[in-house]
């Protein structure tokens, strides 16, 4: 009997790093289209094995966005845990965004189609995933919030 190949083997939950940029009201989302949907998403994506949370989050403002970033201070963490054993955790850690450097520019692959900037009191009117809307809102209205929350299933 081989010795297994951890590497190979899908993680069991899936770590998703994001940054919160907020600016006169309004908030930096990237638009997602799948399976005849829309809805949008912190910018952000998966920690890759070796990376910071910080290198992640930085590497994916510049793999969506084409943006640099200055990565404030950690905000809230959550998860999304599924009642379907087939499905991944999500487990999502979001960071404060001081400063971006750049023009947007969307590299349109996979479910990515765009961005938008988002009023902060527009947001419910949106689809909008993991189910962290409490928390990105109480943020960018200087309200309390909870540092850790576990998220409802979202389909």
């Amino acid at each position: 009997m081989g010795v297994p190949n951890f590497l190979s083997i899908k993680p069991a939950i899936r770590h998703r790093i994001a940054g919160i940029y907020a600016r006169s009201g309004k908030i930096l989302l990237v638009k997602h289209r799948k399976a005849g949907r829309e809805y949008y998403l912190l910018p952000g994506g998966g920690q890759e094995i070796g990376e910071s949370a910080v290198e992640a989050v930085t590497r994916e403002w510049k793999e969506e966005l084409n943006l640099n970033v200055k990565v404030g201070r950690f905000l809230f963490c959550g998860e999304s845990v599924p009642s379907e054993s087939r499905r991944t955790q999500v487990f999502q850690m979001v960071f404060q965004i001081d400063a971006i450097e750049g023009n947007i520019e969307v590299k349109r692959e996979g479910a990515l189609a765009g961005y938008d900037w988002v009023p902060v009191n527009g947001m419910d009117d949106i689809a909008f995933f993991p189910d962290c809307l409490h928390q990105v809102k109480s943020f960018c209205r200087g309200e309390e919030f909870a540092t850790y929350q576990r998220y409802r299933w979202l389909t």
